[in-house]
């Protein structure tokens, strides 16, 4: 209660709560979809560095084949006697020539591989060359009958430019060829090679930042959520505490009041009974002092079942008011409830032996016995010394409370003066204010 009273910050309201809630799904959703459209970016990378992968297999395997047919052709070319001037005068002469025509020709019957290679010169000008895997046709038909007639091997060719390799493919085929596009050389394959490898360094960064980002935005976002949702058992605990602690308050509340009404309900029974007891009290002296014993009977009968009609009321309210209070309060009036009781029962016994003297004087009046009547009044002081002596009993084991009432009653029976009372009072002050 106190810590509410204070300067405490109020707790968050639920649309506000919600409202940060929803921000930070949507922003969970948007982390999501660009995780999901990295990782997209990413497995398209891995598929152009595999398929870059398996072109740099294929052309690292075309030219190991190259270079192993190289060899092959070059040991060729040591075992063939035929020269390079040679092999150009084949099946090519003029007409006025009259050297004789070597039987063997060449024909190129494909192109296998091109490869274009620029070389960077001293000055701002490129010297670009091409290099061309030629398959040749050898045919000898002066040879043995039994030997083959024609043979297939292949050379490298190197050009200036592509027209010359087109002019030599039409000077010795006469008819175009269909030329095969131009491979990698080794060092631009190293260079795409080297390019891919750079492009899956930069996209494996940036979706390690991306990660790192995405974790710290999900961890932060976590902990806001868990912040939101302890401010929100923290504000419920609370309003739940205050609740009970409300409830708690009114049920006091409403059992002081309860409690008080019962006072007062009691308290004015007690005074009920006590202006009862006094005009009771009167009209005894009354009586006795008249000698109307007659009269006194029958107004004690009638005062006997006055009491008795109201003591079925009160206890019919009683019981009532006992079903209402608590545990404590019902106790505490079982007990003063028993302590009228017993005064009643008190009251009530004397009154059996009042008016049992009191018929026997009257009797004894009715037949005239002088010594009777003696021994009447001698009975009736003992029954004023029997009530004397119970209601003193009854004083001296009763709280203080109750004292305070019975000692006006025992005052009126013994008939205390004004001096008497004053000096009480006076004694009661006394003691108070020692203590």
């Amino acid at each position: 209660m106190a810590e509410r009273d204070g300067g405490e910050t109020p707790p968050p309201s639920s649309s506000g709560v919600t409202s940060t809630t929803n921000k930070a799904a949507a922003q969970m959703a948007k982390m999501k979809a660009a995780n999901d459209k990295y990782k997209q970016l990413l497995k398209m990378a891995k598929e152009r560095i595999q398929t870059q992968e398996e072109e740099m297999t294929t052309l690292k395997a075309v030219n190991k084949k190259l270079k192993e047919q190289v060899e092959r052709e070059s040991e060729r070319a040591d075992t063939l006697s035929i020269d390079d001037g040679d092999q150009a005068m084949l099946g090519h002469h003029t007409p006025g020539d009259v050297t004789p025509i070597i039987e063997t020709s060449l024909t190129i019957s494909r192109v296998c591989h091109r490869i274009r290679l620029t070389e960077e010169g001293g000055g701002d000008d490129e010297d670009e060359e091409i290099w061309a895997l030629i398959e040749f046709d050898t045919y000898n038909p002066d040879g043995p009958e039994l030997a083959p007639t024609s043979r297939k091997y292949k050379k490298w060719r190197k050009f200036e430019t592509e027209e010359d390799l087109d002019d030599f493919i039409r000077r010795d085929t006469g008819e175009p060829l269909t030329l095969p596009p131009y491979s990698l050389s080794p060092e631009q394959s190293l260079e795409i090679q080297k390019e891919a490898k750079q492009q899956v360094s930069q996209v494996t960064e940036e979706f390690r930042r991306f990660r790192v980002r995405a974790e710290v935005q999900r961890k932060q976002a976590d902990a806001q959520i868990r912040d939101l949702h302890n401010t929100n058992v923290q504000s419920a605990t609370r309003r739940i505490e205050g609740e009970d602690v409300e409830k708690e308050l009114e049920q006091a509340r409403t059992d002081h009041v309860q409690l008080e009404r019962l006072k007062a309900e009691l308290a004015e029974q007690e005074a009920q009974w006590k202006e009862a007891y006094d005009v009771l009290l009167a009209e005894n002296n009354t009586l006795k002092s008249s000698g109307s014993e007659a009269l006194l009977a029958a107004q004690w009968r009638q005062r006997y079942e006055t009491l008795l009609t109201e003591k079925d009321d009160l206890q019919t309210r009683l019981q009532m008011e006992v079903e209402k209070a608590e545990a404590t309060a019902e106790q505490r009036r079982k007990v003063d409830a028993g302590k009228y009781e017993m005064k009643y029962r008190d009251l009530k016994e004397s009154f059996r032996l009042y008016r049992k003297k009191a018929k026997e004087i009257f009797e004894a009046q009715q037949r005239g016995d002088v010594g009777l009547l003696q021994f009447a009044d001698k009975s009736a002081e003992d029954a004023k010394l029997s009530y004397l002596k119970n209601l003193l009993v009854n004083y001296l084991s009763s709280d203080l409370a109750v004292k305070e009432h019975m000692e006006g009653a025992i005052g009126t029976v013994l008939k205390f003066t004004p001096d008497d009372y004053e000096k009480i009072k006076k004694r009661k002050e006394e003691e108070e204010s020692w203590f």
